[in-house]
């Protein structure tokens, strides 16, 4: 089971720390937010090495920015950690409000740029971002038409935004970059930001129909790499080594009982050789 721990997941573990905890737990990828590469006081070398060494790599990377505005400056430490570490795929919420025809031709240039370095993009949907629905997220990807674009699927988003199975019918398997496994509380808090970002279950553990939306998802021929992504308060309290190995149980529970599978996946250098 190739399975990833998500950034968030790990959030306030040091870069050694989450790798040691994610491979001890059974992960094969974490997930990194910009800010985690810039902020770890390693050498790309270094990096390489600490991943090597536990047998890892990095399946997403994760950055918040207006992309619909042109390129940022941020963007040259996305590529150079594409180019001398290697990850698969980037996952982009838009939280600047633009409408979403307009989405279309900036998503196109990105995901081109990102070609560039042989990554994918998942346009990832959020209901309290300015892109709300898989339908949305959807219709830019299409009318985009990109090889190596595609939408992030990340289940605290469908049950909060009230996705449903038959919401999959207009969308290709192979457009699904990506799955993010979590669960949601019996019902929405009055702040959806604040509880996504403090309040989520393990995959598995809420009141979200984790498996028969897994089930949908594999009955409709989704064959993407899987991640654990749980933003908790509770799951910061305990010791990294701990809450990986939790979500790590939890998220391999959910697939198996649906019988959906966590493939195995390659980074852009990989891909390349």
């Amino acid at each position: 089971m190739f399975l990833t721990c998500s950034a968030n997941t790990l959030r306030f573990a040091d870069l050694p720390t989450r790798v040691a905890s994610a491979a001890a737990a059974g992960f094969t990828g974490i997930g990194l937010r910009l800010a985690d590469y810039l902020d770890a006081g390693l050498s790309d070398g270094d990096i390489r090495d600490l991943l090597d060494r536990h047998g890892v790599r990095i399946l997403e990377l994760e950055h918040t920015w207006d992309w619909a505005a042109g390129k940022d400056p941020a963007e040259e430490a996305m590529w150079r950690l594409a180019d001398h570490v290697g990850f698969r795929h980037l996952n982009i919420p838009m939280f600047f409000p633009h409408p979403v025809r307009d989405l279309i031709e900036p998503f196109g240039a990105f995901c081109d740029r990102a070609a560039r370095h042989g990554v994918l993009v998942g346009f990832e949907f959020l209901p309290y971002s300015h892109v709300r629905t898989i339908a949305e997220v959807a219709e830019v990807v299409a009318a985009a038409d990109r090889p190596n674009g595609g939408i992030t699927l990340d289940l605290w988003h469908w049950f909060r935004s009230g996705a449903r199975p038959a919401d999959l019918a207009d969308v290709p398997a192979s457009v699904i970059t990506t799955v993010q496994l979590n669960d949601v509380r019996p019902e929405p808090g009055p702040d959806l930001t604040d509880e996504a970002r403090h309040r989520r279950l393990l995959p598995g553990r809420g009141a979200g129909d984790t498996a028969g939306v897994l089930r949908a998802l594999r009955e409709h021929g989704v064959t993407a790499p899987v991640s654990v992504e749980v933003f908790s308060d509770d799951l910061d309290a305990r010791p990294a080594a701990e809450a990986a190995r939790l979500a790590f149980d939890a998220g391999a529970a959910v697939l198996d009982s649906a019988g959906l599978a966590a493939p195995a996946w390659r980074t852009n250098l990989e891909a390349a050789r």
